[in-house]
């Protein structure tokens, strides 16, 4: 007897749990379509939430994949840079120096990123991460080999998993010779290992890895000399170093060697680069995603406590009647956390198929490689997010329906329902301020974007101008011959960098006592006609003029302010040690990422060869025209893939600018979903609103109300909470958009009207998405409503 009462007892929990669970099933069932809006905003929302989350560990474990990286630490240079106060290069004989005066130093590595063109029998691919580097590079960072192993050998390389894959499919790798151009110079170099595709949590960047010892045949390539910052360089540390106290004995007892005013070296743990070391904003774009996950998923959850709690108070006397039948308040409390529960279960559910489908597209846009993948990490934060969520959604509702009175729940529950809730009003207020100030960040972002593409900004005219290599070709100057006989192309011109791309040969110079960083660059002299930029004063480059190839330079305005010339023609300029004569001023263009200020240009005559070329062609049969460009470039150099490529275009393929512009883009998609998510709630509210003032409307019809008022009458609590909103979300969405565009120093002054046109969008959204329950409502016949009343 003993036993079945023990029995009976384990069973009634379970029973419960079963019983709650078939109830809030019936009431899904019940009610599809508050259901369905209720599933569809936890969707949303869990969706953003998991992707943030994801994103945040992909982020936060950054350089974890190497088992010293507590201990590696890469050498920066420090001083001012003309708009930058340290750059993340090194000089090349850093590392052997900074070794001989710190004893805590165990290894150190030289590396450098550099390009080439790969052929691997008839295929050609342009490949633009390759690294050279010591053989200590493999014992100071981890990367596991799956076949092979690296040599020192200067004709050999070593790929990564998925470089060979495209190379040679699914055979050995190992063995076989490929041909790599370097700097001009083509020769065969033999694979000696497969490397496993390094992470995209860590700031390594390598497809092929070659041994720097092929490297001293390359132009500029002095890694034992002073003389160029185009290296990277890595310190292994003993176990326990102290950064801060390395960096002032480094202070304290080394100096760089050269005629650089202020210039210095200091340590940066490698964990730090991701977030510190880098001028690609990846702390803002973390923020901005994890913010923006939480914004959706909060509004999902405020759309839910809404409508449930509309819902619930449908059920006063179902729960008032189950109260009387002796249900205790837990009881309640656990109906109402299941029926959330099971809601959550199946957003949660369709949000995994959804990140199925999105995470492609996330993972191009973010450059990453993040999985939907079942490992413990991931499980354990996916349940918590369950339960926040759960308890985000469903405690209110539990705990004040539970609370009630069973007097209370068996009256008629009328007025809460139709939406004179302080709490409702609150929620959807404060949903209406986030989705005003999302449209007038979009608005802004969008203005932003437009305002950096005008030519009356940027200075200068990139439409139609193609951007390709320019040291591919042999002598430019035969090449614009043979490009200009086409009438389709309109000007050809070349040079060493591209406007708004940020690259350029950064020195010192005025004169002997005073030495300020300046951004050196040559252009050849239909440079200027090309992208529509004017001359202030004097004159461009010519080819009349031969006294032009010799000490003879361009300056910009930025250049003759600091000089103090109000009239610099004639004057001069210390460069490399030498006097360089101004024979012009160019008018003012952004030379840099709109980002940074302008700095002082120095522009010198470009020789019949450069890094860049450029042509602009007629905007009318462009495919023909490029296939007459590819034509003729392959002609005259057949081991060379010609891509066409757009000025805009080549602009967003640095790290920086395609940082941020993902983090603009996903910016703008989370604040779309915030505001689809918050529209979802409002259809579902106006909905049951509409619903349970049947009554009302009808009686009102009756008496002789017209359409418009009716509908006037049920949006109008509605709309006096939008008129809110926008007045507490303008001054908001102005002060955060002055924070972002305080990051350009091209910027747009939007004005009070600019920000009350979002308002207005948003007002205007609102009645869109009320009027249609409305109108409904409002053209009911009364009597079908009045019939059994």
């Amino acid at each position: 007897m003993a036993c079945i009462m023990q029995q009976n007892a384990c069973k009634k929990p379970v029973n419960m749990v079963l019983n709650y669970i078939v109830i809030a099933w019936r009431n899904l069932l019940k009610n599809r379509v508050v259901s369905v809006i209720n599933i569809l905003g936890l969707t949303l929302g869990l969706a953003s939430a998991v992707l943030a989350i994801l994103f945040a560990r992909h982020e936060l474990t950054y350089e974890s994949s190497h088992e010293k990286a507590d201990r590696i630490a890469k050498i920066y240079l420090g001083g001012s840079f003309g708009v930058v106060e340290w750059a993340p290069n090194s000089f090349g004989p850093e590392g052997p120096a900074l070794a001989g005066i710190l004893p805590e130093v165990e290894n150190h590595s030289l590396s450098r990123n550099t390009t080439g063109i790969v052929r691997v029998g008839d295929n050609l691919f342009s490949e633009d991460h390759i690294k050279v580097a010591d053989s200590a590079l493999f014992s100071i960072f981890t990367i596991p080999f799956r076949t092979g192993i690296p040599s020192t050998d200067p004709n050999t390389v070593v790929l990564s998993v998925s470089t060979a894959r495209r190379y040679f499919g699914n055979d050995d790798p190992v063995g076989k010779v490929i041909r790599i151009e370097f700097y001009g110079e083509r020769n065969e170099y033999t694979v000696t290992g497969v490397y496993e595709d390094l992470p995209s949590n860590t700031h390594l960047r390598a497809d092929i890895i070659a041994p720097i010892s092929l490297a001293g045949s390359f132009p500029h390539w002095n890694f034992d000399q002073y003389n160029s910052t185009i290296y990277n360089t890595y310190l292994l540390l003993a176990p326990g170093s102290d950064i801060t106290e390395l960096n002032r004995t480094i202070s304290d007892n080394y100096e760089i060697p050269v005629r650089i005013d202020d210039i210095y070296a200091f340590l940066m743990p490698i964990r730090d680069i991701h977030f510190r070391g880098t001028f690609a904003n990846n702390r803002g774009k973390f923020l901005a995603l994890l913010l923006g996950g939480l914004f959706v998923l909060i509004t999902s959850c405020f759309n839910y406590i809404n409508l449930t709690n509309i819902l619930f108070a449908t059920r006063n006397k179902e729960t008032g009647i189950r109260k009387v039948n002796g249900a205790l308040r837990r009881d309640v409390f656990s109906q109402f956390m299941v029926d959330t529960m099971l809601s959550t279960l199946a957003g949660f559910g369709l949000a995994v198929i959804l990140l199925e489908l999105l995470l492609p597209w996330f993972n191009s846009l973010m450059d990453t490689h993040i999985k939907l993948v079942a490992e413990p990490g991931v499980l354990l934060l996916g349940l918590m997010l369950f339960v926040v969520t759960v308890l985000l959604a469903g405690l209110y509702p539990a705990i004040r329906y539970s609370a009630a009175k069973t007097s209370n729940l068996l009256k008629d529950m009328e007025n809460t329902v139709s939406g004179r809730s302080l709490s409702r009003k609150i929620l959807t207020t404060f949903q209406f301020i986030l989705a005003i100030v999302f449209i007038q960040m979009i608005m802004v972002i969008e203005r932003q974007g437009q305002h950096l593409d005008k030519q009356d900004v940027t200075g200068y005219d990139s439409e139609n101008v193609i951007v390709l290599p320019g040291n591919k070709w042999g002598d430019l100057n035969v090449v614009k011959t043979e490009l200009l006989s086409n009438p389709m192309i309109e000007a050809v011109s070349w040079g060493s960098a591209v406007p708004s791309h940020g690259v350029s040969q950064t020195t010192n110079w005025k004169d002997e006592d005073n030495r300020i960083p300046a951004g050196i660059y040559s252009y050849e002299k239909d440079f200027p006609e090309l992208y529509n930029i004017a001359m202030r004063q004097g004159r461009f480059f010519a080819d009349e003029y031969t006294a032009d190839r010799g000490n003879m330079i361009v300056i910009n305005r930025q250049t003759a302010e600091i000089l103090e010339y109000d009239d610099p023609i004639g004057e001069t300029v210390m460069l490399w040690g030498e006097q360089f004569v101004i024979i012009g001023m160019i008018d003012e263009y952004m030379a840099l990422p709109p980002i940074f200020p302008v700095n002082a240009s120095l522009i010198r005559q470009s020789g019949n060869d450069d890094v860049r070329l450029f042509i602009r062609i007629r905007p009318e049969n462009r495919a023909e025209t490029h296939a007459f460009i590819a034509d003729l470039l392959n002609e005259i150099n057949p081991d060379y893939p010609v891509e066409i490529k757009y000025h805009d275009e080549f602009l967003y393929e640095t790290e920086e600018a395609r940082s941020f512009v993902s983090a603009m883009l996903l910016m703008q998609a989370f604040f779309l979903l915030t505001i689809i998510a918050s529209l979802i709630g409002l259809f579902g509210l106006s909905m049951f609103i509409a619903q349970r003032n049947r009554k009302e409307i009808g009686i009102r019809k009756v008496f002789g109300a017209t359409v418009g008022s009716v509908m006037l009458k049920i949006s109008r609590e509605l709309i006096v909470q939008v008129l809110i909103a926008i007045f507490i979300a303008t001054p908001l969405a102005m002060m955060i958009s002055q924070g972002y565009l305080s990051v350009f120093n091209y910027r747009i002054e939007p004005g009070l009207v600019f920000y009350l046109t979002g308002g207005a969008i948003a007002f205007v959204l609102v009645l869109v998405t009320v009027s249609w329950q409305t109108w409904l409502a409002a053209n009911r016949n009364p009597v079908d409503v009045l019939r059994y009343e």
